[in-house]
């Protein structure tokens, strides 16, 4: 009874690095989202920075995943939760560099010709932030119906990433001499695009830790 107690106590744990991971993820976007808003170059500094807590928080959760797999051999539906967590540690990580793209091309983003796009940019990255809270929520409600409507959600992105795609090489066409500083963007368009699929990918481990089966979600 003791030994399933801690277990327990260990599964909270987990399900707590989980969500500071998320909370972390979101913050990070949020102040790289604000840095290259307001050209504040101090904040694009510590979002850099802070990647670094983000990526320890990984591995201190799947340290401890590993752990509790080794040392207490769950089954079925305990041992879903902790590969679950694992994925979307990893998922969550990667959307955390996705931050650090963006304020690594501030430079780019505020020049004359580009400055126009970053109400694109912006409406992409609050959409990704806001997929990201609500992914974690259903998450920590064990919620997969809310998971699958997060994972619609991922269609916006793919058209607002189509739209600011054609933004950016019309940009290109027009000034041929900032072809590299429109590169640098597209590939950030790229970034947050793959951000929605990541997401989408975190909305599907949420549905197989509830069913014990993988679905595709968002997928034509």
């Amino acid at each position: 009874m003791q030994s399933r107690q801690h277990f327990q106590e260990q599964l909270h744990n987990m399900y707590q690095d989980v969500l500071r991971m998320g909370t972390l993820v979101e913050e990070a976007l949020q102040k790289a989202l604000t840095a290259v808003t307001n050209d504040d170059r101090t904040l694009a500094e510590s979002v850099k920075k802070n990647d670094d807590a983000i990526d320890t928080l990984q591995f201190e959760l799947d340290k401890r995943c590993t752990e509790l797999i080794a040392t207490e051999q769950p089954v079925a539906t305990d041992l879903r939760e902790i590969l679950v967590a694992m994925k979307i540690a990893s998922d969550l990580e990667r959307i955390g560099d996705h931050a650090r793209h963006l304020v690594r091309v501030i430079d780019e983003l505020t020049n004359e010709t580009f400055r126009d796009t970053i109400p694109r940019f912006r409406e992409m990255t609050e959409m990704g932030i806001g997929m990201v809270h609500d992914s974690i929520t259903a998450y920590v409600n064990h919620d997969a119906e809310s998971a699958k409507m997060v994972a619609r959600r991922d269609d916006e992105i793919d058209i607002m990433h189509r739209a600011l795609y054609k933004e950016l090489i019309g940009i290109i066409k027009t000034y041929p001499d900032r072809a590299e500083e429109g590169t640098a963007l597209i590939f950030l368009n790229r970034f947050l695009e793959r951000l929605g699929d990541h997401v989408t990918n975190m909305c599907e481990w949420i549905v197989y830790a509830k069913s014990g089966e993988h679905q595709e979600l968002n997928k034509i």
